[in-house]
């Protein structure tokens, strides 16, 4: 049986976001508003007025509409109208499910439990002597708020080896292949900001002969994509904080990299114009995994690296196969005479060279 989901207050951000959730797992979306005249009412199968929930006739104008309609669940992304709805719902309609009770005091607990997160990344001692002042406090929550904002699949312990890691790149360029939504990007535009780092480098194709990868069950999910829809989504997420610090390049990687040196400038619509010094403070090889691909990416974009800059193979522990990790081993055994410090966090493999 088809789920019927009411959603009152209907207008504002959060239902409208709630709308389309719930209308893609299949439901029934019924609208509705206190207000005479609503802008969004066009989006729901069904709208309907309300009374205000402090108003004498609410219980009885809500009750009757549940009745009529069907309704077997309720979103109220309104504080004092959800607090209501869980006084009177037990007693007026036992079987209806309000969801997401207290919506406010749910951000609050999510914004606690950023704040913990944060915490415990500044509880670490220091991983490396020296290096810039850490990001701490709210400026720590605020970074992590940001990119958790942007779709990817960079896990909390890789950010959190990134935001060290900062705090010890050289001057120079921070280059990353591979950036199809921007998470790691904006990660790193954000902490270029903050330590004063060189500008961000975006280095991918966006385009659908780039992205099989050997692997069946990839590569078919992979033909389903839209690729100009991927990087408009990359361009929305990078755009707001952009300010001359990160560009992009669309084009394969060996492309790119015969194009980059001393006063590389790239400009787009999207992010402006941006200028490069042509040497890698840190590299982010996160690009197509297949081992002829990540070969290419790390010796097309690792003779520009700069002394005491940062290699970073991502996904080095992959459970679709072991491209990044070959290319990232055989990288540490050739230069093993120029490696300071070597690590695994998460799933990336981070090198950093002799300064």
């Amino acid at each position: 049986m088809t789920e019927t989901v009411l959603i009152f207050p209907a207008g504002v951000p959060d239902a409208l976001k709630y709308r389309a959730e719930a209308a893609e797992r299949g439901c029934r979306v019924v609208g509705a508003s206190s207000l005479s005249w609503n802008p969004d009412s066009d989006r729901y199968d069904q709208w309907e007025y309300l009374p205000y929930v402090h108003a004498p006739e609410f219980n009885e104008a809500i009750g009757a509409l549940i009745a009529r309609l069907g309704i077997t669940a309720i979103f109220a992304p309104h504080e004092v109208v959800s607090a209501h709805l869980a006084e009177i719902l037990p007693a007026l309609a036992p079987g209806v499910a309000l969801i997401s009770a207290s919506p406010l005091l749910a951000k609050e607990r999510e914004y606690r439990a950023l704040q913990t997160r944060a915490d415990a990344i500044s509880a670490v001692p220091d991983w490396f002597d020296g290096g810039a002042p850490r990001l701490a406090g709210a400026r720590l929550a605020g970074l992590l708020r940001l990119v958790d904002g942007v779709p990817g699949m960079s896990d909390n312990d890789k950010i959190a080896a990134m935001i060290e890691v900062a705090r010890h790149v050289p001057a120079g360029d921070i280059v990353e292949i591979g950036s199809w939504w921007g998470r790691s990007a904006a990660l790193l535009t954000l902490l270029s900001r903050h330590h004063g780092l060189g500008p961000v480098l975006c280095v991918d194709p966006w385009r659908a002969d780039a992205l099989p990868q050997g692997v069946a069950i990839l590569d078919r999910a992979s033909a389903a994509m839209d690729l100009d829809d991927a990087l408009r989504i990359f361009e929305t997420n990078l755009a707001p904080i952009a300010e001359g610090r990160v560009n992009y390049i669309r084009a394969p990687s060996v492309e790119a990299a015969r194009r980059y040196g001393p006063e590389l400038t790239v400009e787009t619509e999207a992010l402006g114009r941006t200028v490069y010094s042509g040497q890698i403070a840190l590299l982010h090889i996160d690009g197509n995994h297949a081992l002829e691909r990540v070969t290419e990416d790390a010796e097309s974009w690792t003779p520009h690296m700069a002394p005491g800059g940062w290699v970073v193979f991502d996904d080095y522990v992959w459970a679709f196969g072991d491209g990044p990790q070959q290319v990232g081993d055989a990288y540490c055994a050739r230069n093993a005479d120029r490696i300071m410090r070597s690590f695994v966090m998460g799933t990336a493999l981070f090198v950093q060279l002799e300064a």
